[in-house]
């Protein structure tokens, strides 16, 4: 790859190393979506349970209907609620911020070919990688307006290793000075 010393291949090292730092973003956020779900599942999970669990119990065991009233009640308050919980609300928000990421590297990946092959101009390098820039906060601004996306270290070192895994494949190896 581009050694990042070098004057003469800066704007497409810096448009590659932002093409790569889009790649990390996109893999953080699946990972990140993922954990998410595994808990919206386990909270609906529960909630099912609970409310199937305390009909059957009420019906065998009828002597302590306000319990049983209660877990049911409080069965369907948790389901009315689950939007409003920050891991059901974030997992949504991550789930609509993964799918607008993806779009958007496939078309910055298009444009890094061109890039790397030095099909434009050190401008057009530049307006590309300004506008990848500009759309990529407009992606996590939309999905995620009060910045309340909680970077995990083992997620961030995990999709670290899946881009970087993935650029070298495409692009070599990146030098390091």
């Amino acid at each position: 790859m581009i050694d990042p010393n070098t004057d003469s291949h800066r704007q497409q090292n810096l448009y590659l190393t932002e093409v790569l730092h889009l790649r990390i973003a996109c893999e953080y956020m699946r990972l990140y979506r993922n954990v998410l779900a595994t808990r919206v599942r386990w909270f609906a999970a529960i909630r099912a349970i609970a409310s199937n669990g305390a009909i059957g119990a009420w019906a065998v065991w009828t002597s302590y209907p306000l319990v049983w009233a209660t877990i049911i009640a409080a069965s369907q308050v948790g389901d009315a609620l689950k939007d409003v919980f920050p891991f059901t609300a974030r997992h949504k928000a991550a789930n609509g911020c993964v799918n607008s990421m993806d779009a958007l590297f496939i078309d910055a990946h298009y444009d890094a070919e061109s890039v790397y092959s030095g099909r434009v101009t050190e401008d057009e390098i530049t307006e590309l990688r300004f506008k990848l820039m500009r759309l990529q906060q407009k992606i996590e601004r939309e999905h995620f307006p009060n910045g309340d996306l909680p970077e995990r270290a083992d997620l961030m070192a995990l999709a670290e290793e899946r881009a970087t895994a993935y650029f070298d494949s495409m692009f070599g190896p990146r030098t390091t000075a």
